[in-house]
């Protein structure tokens, strides 16, 4: 046996210092990647409808130095016959500490990727750590009237000392129009008053300045582009003191044009309160507001756009006594004389399964018009054993059903049948919090269609607790008894401020991207109804998506079936041109 020379001894303890080449790697939109993520395979391959977003993530790996620094870059896509897809929009991904976690989630605590930020932004302190993941977020946006085919493009990276590191990727338009507006409605909460206290202004006024009105526009703009529509908007407000003027309502009209018809929201609330804009519209002000509100109805139906309106009541959500029962009642006698007297619609909606908690209250059978119902409820109405299906009666009937999620509410019956898990990880009526797998926040769009839902609601979009919180820290946004926490849970948009980021708005979360691709899967399986292959839809879904109780946290299957719905819908659309010039 040779000796070893202690040259070679040296040489081979130089090579074993050597730091490994940063590596460039890419996966899918539903991919969490954490710090310490080991690369996996992935094809790089993107598939979407003219109209519609579709997204992957690029991961820089590397030293803490390297890494942090590092800039992506993207052009064009190009595509048949030399056309072009706008390059796509480049976002860098920001952590924030889980220190607990959730009530019964499955996820350990640490560092989370969230926050999506402009490059512009401050970069983040990195771990000790050897080598240690950056990831990018990007977004693709396929214009209406591109051509359908293949496209390709490239992604660079640049690091701190000049050396680059590219990727290619592809996309595959489909040649099938998405819907202008999603067809999940939905009522996503942005309270004015709070993001005024966010972004240091007064929040007691009754009217905003013109920079916190261009920064609640942001704010709307951004739930817009991610086909979610807020309960209501503060530029349509009255303007003035009195709210039956024909300058309030030239005001009104202007807003709602620019909302729905320019930012091309999905629905809108009408600003009706229990005590403004009229003192007190169930008593001697009845006869103001159902002035108030048929003038909003006329407005709306004079843009084309009456059947985008609704009434939510933030005052009466989750009802939960007999009290609060009959105010219900009232108000939806309240607008049943509106549509008597003044031709109005305007339908009630209210936070509320379609059956009471407690039968001494009364029915609310004919005063709701919209019924939202948490996701456990329509579980336990429609699947559990011995389903009672009071929703599919109120369908019947004509009135709408939507659905909601909020902190962690598995019914007992679910988790009985399940073996009593301590630890949600697929199956359960989905919740949305930051450590609970991502197919959460994306199966309703699967689900819904199932029984007969046609929207969604969400309680806040920006909440934390506690004035020192720092939601770019820490993502315990919801403590319950000191004991439990719900992380993320009414907060899908941090809000960037001029002294710290550089610009006051918001910023998105990849959690409300993955809300954004649901409500896409949506309209794939609306289309296909349009058609009349729901069923189809459907029946293609059921590998993952079964019930609001039975799916599985299996991205791969999604992706699959919405592979094989996109080609059919393609091959629908070409079958309608020849057949329909």
């Amino acid at each position: 046996m040779p000796s070893i020379t202690p040259i070679a001894l040296a040489l081979c303890s130089l090579a074993l210092t050597v730091t490994a080449a940063p590596e460039l790697w890419m996966t899918h939109a539903m991919d969490r990647v954490f710090r310490d993520t080991t690369p996996i395979p992935w094809d790089a391959k993107l598939q979407a409808g003219r109209g519609e977003w579709e997204a992957l993530q690029i991961i820089i790996t590397g030293s803490p130095e390297e890494v942090r620094e590092a800039v992506l870059s993207a052009g064009c896509l190009k595509g048949p016959n030399d056309t072009l897809i706008p390059a796509p929009v480049l976002l860098r991904e920001h952590y924030v500490a889980i220190t607990q976690s959730s009530e019964s989630s499955s996820m350990a605590g640490g560092m989370y990727p969230d926050a999506l930020v402009p490059q512009t932004f401050p970069t983040q302190a990195m771990p000790a750590l050897e080598r240690v993941n950056q990831p990018f977020w990007v977004d693709v946006y396929v214009p209406p009237n591109a051509k359908p085919g293949d496209y390709s493009g490239t992604l660079t990276i640049t690091l701190p000392g000049g050396q680059r590191l590219t990727r290619d990727y592809s996309l595959h338009v489909w040649d099938f129009q998405m819907p202008r507006l999603p067809t999940l409605k939905s009522s996503i909460f942005v309270t004015w008053r709070r993001l005024a206290k966010i972004h240091g202004f007064d929040d007691k006024g009754s009217t905003a300045p013109p920079q916190l009105q261009t920064i609640l526009n942001d704010y709307y703009d951004m739930l817009v582009d991610h086909r979610l529509s807020p309960h209501e908007v503060w530029a349509t407000y009255p303007d003035g003191t009195d709210p039956l003027s024909e300058e309030s309502f030239a005001h009104m009209e202007d807003a709602l044009r620019e909302h729905l018809l320019h930012r091309q929201a999905g629905t809108i609330g009408l600003p009706l309160w229990l005590t403004w804009p009229v003192g007190d519209p169930l008593g001697k002000d009845r006869e103001a507001a159902l002035k108030y509100a048929a003038r909003w109805f006329q407005i709306c139906q004079k843009l084309g756009c009456a059947d985008r309106l609704y009434k939510i009541f933030g005052e009466l959500d989750e009802p939960n006594s007999a009290a609060k029962y009959a105010e219900v009642r009232e108000w939806g006698q309240f607008f049943k004389e509106l549509r008597e007297r003044h031709n109005a619609n305007i339908p009630l909606l209210i936070t509320e399964q379609p059956w009471p908690d407690n039968k001494d209250w009364g029915s609310l059978d004919g005063s709701v018009n919209i019924w939202t119902a948490h996701v456990s409820d329509v579980w336990r109405d429609l699947e559990a054993p011995d389903a009672p299906r009071h929703i599919a009666k109120r369908l019947t009937a004509g009135d709408e059903v939507w659905t909601y999620t909020a902190l962690v509410q598995t019914p007992a019956e679910w988790r009985a049948a399940h073996g009593d898990p301590k630890r949600l990880a697929a199956g359960q009526p989905p919740v949305w919090l930051t450590d609970f797998p991502a197919m959460n926040y994306r199966i309703l769009g699967w689900l819904a269609p199932r029984h007969g839902i046609t929207g969604l609601t969400y309680w806040d979009t920006s909440f934390w607790k506690g004035d020192d919180f720092d939601p770019w820290a820490n993502n315990g946004t919801y403590p319950h008894d000191n004991d439990e926490v719900y992380n993320g849970d009414g907060f899908l948009l941090y809000p960037a401020r001029q002294e710290r980021h550089g610009r006051e708005g918001p910023v998105a979360s990849i959690r409300l991207k993955w809300i954004r691709e649901s409500m896409d899967d949506h309209d794939y399986i609306a289309l296909m109804a349009k058609h009349g292959f729901k069923k189809t839809a459907l029946d293609t879904a059921q590998t993952f998506a079964r019930g609001f109780g039975d799916w599985d946290d299996r991205p791969e299957a999604l992706y699959q079936a919405r592979e094989e719905i996109g080609n059919s819908l393609e091959k629908l659309a070409s079958k309608h041109l020849t057949t329909n010039p």
